[in-house]
C-alpha cells in the first residue's frame, strides 16, 4: 500500500512546484531501483500534515482505481543529504521529518495538463470520476493555473493532494452530501475540468461501488501504512479518515450534489 525505499541519488529539482519536489532514485528492501518523485515536510506549508493528506489521497485515490502514480515512502538519511548537490533542497532535506512522500516517476510523454486543452472524448468519464474524487476529499488545488494534472496524449496522472482534507476554517465550506453544497463549482471554473464538464450527464456507478465498498478495516489499513515518524500529524490522520468514512456514509447524496453541478 505504501512501500519504504531509501533515497540513493539526487537526480535534480522538479522545475515546477513551490514546494521543491525533487526526483531521486531509490532503493526498495528488495534492493531493486525506482525512480520517484519526494515531497519534503519542510517544505510544505502544513508540514508532516501535507505528507499525510497525500498519503491518504494517494491510497484511497488507488482503491478507486483512478491514475495515481504509485506512492511510497522514501526515507533521507542523514549521509544522503549530505550528498545533495543542490544547497536549496540539501538544507529543507535537513530541516525535514527523515520519511518524505514519493510518487513513482512516470515514463516519459507525460507532461503538465497544457492551459486550455480540452478533455479528450475518450477521457471525459476519467475526468468526471476525478473532479468527483476532488470535490468528495476536499481537494480544491486542482485548477486551470495549477491543474496537478499530467497528460500523455492518451492517458491522465493526478499528482498533489497535499491540500486535500482540508475543511475546518474554510469559509463557505460545507458537506458536499448537502444541496447546495458545492455550487462554486458551478458558478465559476474552480476545477481543472469543470467547465467541460459542465451540462453533460456522468454515470458514477462504478466509482460509487469503489467507494462503498471501503470498510472500517481498510481506512484502519491506511492509518497503519503511515509511519510512526509522522505521529506528529495524527489529528490530521484521524480528521482525514473520519471524512473519507463520513463520505462513505453519505455516498449517494454527495453523488447527486455532483450530478447537479454538472447540469
Amino acid at each position: 500500500m505504501l512501500d519504504r525505499v531509501t533515497a540513493i541519488r539526487f537526480d535534480g529539482r522538479v522545475q515546477t512546484g513551490r514546494t521543491m519536489p525533487c526526483r531521486l532514485s531509490c532503493e526498495t528492501a528488495t534492493g531493486d531501483e525506482v525512480e520517484v518523485v519526494a515531497k519534503l515536510s519542510a517544505g510544505c506549508d502544513r508540514g508532516v500534515g501535507a505528507l499525510v493528506s497525500e498519503a491518504i489521497a494517494a491510497m484511497r485515490a488507488a482503491d478507486l482505481d483512478l491514475p495515481v502514480p504509485e506512492p511510497f515512502l522514501v526515507r533521507f538519511d542523514p549521509e544522503f543529504v549530505a550528498t545533495i548537490p543542490d544547497q536549496t533542497v540539501a538544507e529543507i532535506a535537513r530541516r525535514s521529518n527523515p520519511v518524505a512522500f514519493g510518487s513513482k516517476s512516470l515514463p516519459p510523454g507525460f507532461t503538465s495538463w497544457p492551459v486550455g486543452k480540452s478533455v479528450p472524448k475518450d477521457a471525459l468519464n476519467i475526468a468526471a470520476e476525478v473532479f468527483a474524487f476532488d470535490a468528495l476529499i476536499a481537494n480544491a488545488d486542482r485548477r486551470r493555473e495549477n491543474p496537478n494534472c499530467l497528460f500523455s496524449g492518451t492517458n491522465l496522472a493526478i499528482l498533489d493532494h497535499e491540500l486535500a482534507f482540508i475543511t475546518e476554517g474554510v469559509i463557505g465550506w460545507r458537506p458536499p452530501w448537502e444541496i447546495g453544497a458545492l455550487e462554486a463549482l458551478r458558478h465559476s471554473p474552480n476545477h481543472l475540468f469543470s467547465e467541460q464538464l459542465r451540462g453533460k450527464t456522468f454515470n458514477f456507478d462504478r466509482l460509487a461501488g469503489a467507494w462503498a465498498a471501503i470498510t472500517d478495516a481498510r481506512l484502519a489499513a491506511y492509518g497503519g501504512a503511515l509511519p510512526g515518524e509522522w505521529n506528529e500529524a495524527g489529528e490530521i490522520t484521524e480528521k482525514a479518515l473520519k471524512h473519507v468514512a463520513t463520505v462513505r456514509d453519505n455516498l449517494a447524496a454527495a453523488l447527486q450534489e455532483i450530478g447537479r453541478v454538472l447540469k
